[in-house]
């Protein structure tokens, strides 16, 4: 089975990325999706998902001290580079939540005190969707890594779709162009852009679209929330052409789809814009 994987990303966050990925997702007889956005994980919202399973994510390994083999020579604080180790009351060291991982207190300790320990990030979750699954995660806030969090749930959803014969996979990516767009990306067939018609989100598009040259990837572009700028549009629009994206569609500015989606329904509820859904989805298949 060749699995073909899309993903929906955005240059900006609130372009409408999740709400039109959500909508398509209810198109699909059978699906794997995945939300991307560990950060803030919003498609569980719209498509309320039945959780199935849920694991602890471990990102990194972050150094400890046993006090009782502390000599307190004070090494470990003076090498760390991020004051993540701090002096108690009693003298020996302690390593506090500043720590990044880098090891370098283990290895100039004499005592050995020092080990690296498994640190828990966040947690990752299987939920079952009408037509299939999604694979879905939440980073604890503060921590770090949540691109390499998004290599880790993307990988369990190819799994997944291997073992359940499932051929099709969306990703709810995260918006911008950080390591987390990166891994959102890499190994996908086809990449949907949500375009908001906005001078912010022009200029987050071409950002987007270089990365995406880099990597050779295909992409085609829904704009959203346009209609208010001609002026603006035909730049949108010059400005896909010369990434060499394709426009498949347009969403207007519209106030009732905010209100559309308080009551958790989606543009493909909204009959002025199932059938825009609709053709958006026909362009994301195989080979279209």
């Amino acid at each position: 089975m060749k699995l073909h994987q899309v993903a929906v990303m955005s240059g900006k966050g609130g372009a409408g990325k999740t709400s039109l990925t959500a909508a398509l997702l209810k198109l699909f007889p059978e699906v794997i999706a995945v939300d991307a956005d560990v950060n803030a994980s919003n498609l569980p919202i719209l498509l309320s998902p039945q959780r199935l399973t849920e694991a602890d994510y471990y990102g990194m390994d972050v150094a400890t001290i046993a006090a009782e083999s502390c000599a307190a020579c004070g090494q470990c604080k003076e090498i760390c580079a991020f004051s993540a180790v701090d002096q108690q009351a009693t003298g020996v060291y302690a390593v506090n939540d500043e720590c990044e991982g880098c090891a370098a207190c283990a290895w100039v300790c004499p005592n050995q005190a020092v080990s690296m320990v498994p640190h828990m990030s966040g947690r990752k979750y299987v939920s079952q969707i009408r037509n299939g699954y999604m694979v879905h995660a939440d980073l604890i806030p503060g921590e770090d890594n949540s691109g390499k969090l998004i290599a880790n749930i993307r990988e369990d959803a190819r799994t997944l779709a291997a073992e359940k014969q499932i051929a099709t996979l969306v990703i709810d990516g995260p918006p911008g162009t950080s390591c987390q767009a990166i891994s959102s990306l890499t190994g996908v067939q086809l990449v949907l852009v949500v375009l908001e018609e906005s001078l912010s989100g022009l200029s987050d598009y071409r950002r987007l679209a270089k990365l995406l040259e880099k990597f050779r990837l295909p992409h085609r572009v829904v704009i959203n929330k346009g209609g208010l700028n001609p002026a603006l549009a035909a730049e949108v629009e010059l400005a896909i052409v010369t990434h060499g994206g394709r426009q498949v569609a347009s969403i207007p500015f519209d106030a009732e789809i905010p209100k559309c989606l308080s009551r958790k329904e989606t543009l493909l509820d909204m009959k002025d814009y199932r059938s825009v859904v609709e053709e958006v989805y026909q362009q994301i298949l195989p080979d279209a």
